[in-house]
């Protein structure tokens, strides 16, 4: 349990993860003390190498949050049970991502199919370790489910099953989607938003958010202003991840340059396709989506996007949509210690004043 803050107090944000942490590794450790545990084995070491492989916990936190906006109770057994099911249910997500995308590090660490590989029969490697992975996958979303299931009491149940629901929903069709933009050219900036508020939007900040302040007992209202004040931000929050691997590299899932070698659909993408003159188009569509570029055709390419005004675009988009988060947040309708910990949140999320 996490105590609650006074108003000339701050909640304590690694607190939080770290408490989060510590519930969802009982969970997992329960588990494998249980009598199917020894059989599963390797899923153990792999799924606990891969949730302490630097992740940030942002689903768990703006769960936790969402449950403070209400009222600044102490963060107890059934918020943290809420946050630590956000995160295998993240897992999930991410392990089927890896393969979908065929990203072979997450984390600057081998991607769980690639590890499930190593230890399979070396004649059928690749085959064992994406159908290990997807095991898995979908065992993260059986836990996750059990993790979600039942909490709260019989209205606040019905609200949070909703939003639950809704939340599965949204994260399949947003990764269709992100699948239909890969083979579109580089897309379009509209469909690169719709993307984003898929799988950014509602599944990183909106829903978590919900879910935490259903529990509280949030009305309507209130979880109208957790939508409000996660749309722009989940929009800014994705831009800009994409913007630095772009231009500089960025520390995410996978190496530097790893959103151009994926061909991975991005607003700055799309808009550097837009700007950029014929024969550069053309030749970003050659570069853009080869997994074996080298780090001079990846120079290539950033210079290409450079020189179209993208990225400057980009970084205007970013700012313009946190000050709109912000702006919204200073109205909300939640508690202010809550709302001082979502404004320093938002600053890490995404930065006022960056050197790309």
């Amino acid at each position: 349990m996490v105590a609650p803050a006074t108003a000339s107090q701050q909640l304590d944000m690694t607190a939080i993860r770290l408490t989060v942490e510590d519930a969802l590794f009982a969970f997992l450790q329960q588990k494998e003390s249980g009598p199917d545990g020894p059989l599963l084995g390797k899923m153990f070491d792999v799924l606990r190498e891969f949730l302490g492989g630097g992740g940030k916990r942002v689903r768990p936190l703006y769960c936790c949050l969402g449950w403070s906006s209400v009222a600044n109770a102490p963060i107890d057994s059934t918020v943290l049970r809420a946050a630590a099911g956000l995160e295998l249910f993240h897992t999930f997500a991410l392990v089927h991502d890896d393969l979908i995308d065929g990203s072979e590090r997450r984390h600057d660490r081998p991607t769980a199919h690639r590890v499930f590989a190593a230890h399979g029969p070396q004649e059928r490697a690749a085959w064992f370790g994406e159908s290990a992975a997807v095991l898995l996958g979908d065992l993260c979303e059986v836990w996750a489910a059990e993790l979600l299931g039942g909490l709260g009491g019989g209205a606040e149940q019905a609200v949070v099953r909703g939003i639950l629901d809704r939340m599965r929903g949204e994260l399949v069709l947003g990764q269709y989607l992100d699948l239909l933009a890969s083979g579109d050219d580089c897309g379009s900036v509209d469909s690169a938003l719709r993307v984003i508020h898929y799988k950014t939007t509602k599944y990183t900040v909106e829903r978590p958010m919900q879910i935490g302040a259903a529990l509280a007992g949030a009305g309507p209202a209130h979880l109208d202003a957790c939508a409000a004040y996660a749309r722009p931000l989940g929009e800014a929050f994705q831009m800009y991840d994409d913007l630095e691997d772009v231009v500089v590299g960025g520390s995410g899932a996978g190496t530097d340059g790893g959103d151009l070698r994926e061909g991975k659909h991005t607003v700055v993408l799309a808009l550097a396709m837009r700007h950029a003159r014929p024969e550069a188009a053309e030749r970003l569509r050659k570069l853009v989506g080869d997994s074996s570029l080298s780090e001079q055709d990846l120079a290539e390419a950033r210079a290409l996007i450079a020189a179209t005004g993208a990225p400057d675009m980009v970084k205007r988009m970013v700012l313009e949509r946190r000050q709109q988060a912000l702006t919204i947040l200073e109205g909300a309708p939640f508690h202010p210690v809550a709302k001082e910990a979502l404004r320093r949140l938002t600053d890490l999320a995404v930065p006022g004043v960056r050197q790309w």
